[in-house]
């Protein structure tokens, strides 16, 4: 079972915002490396809803490189591999955007969504938020800082499909589609 966990910040509601990403590296069902960095959003403003959710400030990623300058290490990171986020849609259509809005190539990779998961391993539970799966199976997490939102995503997507006797891309778990 190998992918990388992918999770995003963003400044505002503009899906090229991303002002933070996390990825959590999984091989045979382990996590083995995990990566974080700031990102100069474009467009370059923050709303405070969103300051106030994850702690960064227009302050904090003035220096900071843009996707475009960050692709060539994140690609490397990614490339080839399946990408899992809860929630996915989100975090794809982030990824997808910001992609685009730097005329950048990625081999359209499985997309897995750790959200629809827990829901089918839980559906009697209120909700499968991500703090709430992450209390559920006793895994720390810091909601909405990218890497700590990253590797719980891993360990909860690891632990759904140990439970279930599955593998990732075992064709059992649907992807989210690329488009």
């Amino acid at each position: 079972m190998n992918f990388v966990a992918i999770d995003f910040e963003t400044a505002n509601y503009t899906p090229t915002s991303a002002c933070a990403v996390g990825l959590a590296i999984v091989r045979k069902a382990k996590i083995v490396d995990t990566y974080y960095t700031l990102i100069k959003p474009e467009p370059f403003w923050f709303l405070s809803g969103f300051t106030e959710l994850h702690g960064i400030s227009a302050k904090d990623v003035k220096k900071a490189k843009t996707f475009e300058e960050l692709w060539p290490e994140l690609r490397e990171l990614i490339h080839g591999e399946p990408l899992l986020a809860h929630n996915a849609p989100f975090d794809r259509t982030v990824l997808k955007s910001c992609l685009n809005l730097y005329g950048l190539r990625l081999k359209q990779p499985e997309f897995y969504c750790s959200l629809r998961m827990a829901r089918a391993a839980f559906p009697k539970a209120k909700t499968n938020k991500l703090p709430a799966v992450c209390r559920r199976l006793k895994i720390p997490l810091n909601h909405h800082q990218a890497k700590s939102d990253a590797v719980a995503c891993a360990k909860a997507a690891i632990h759904i499909c140990k439970s279930k006797g599955i593998e990732l891309d075992s064709g059992k778990l649907n992807p989210i589609t690329w488009r």
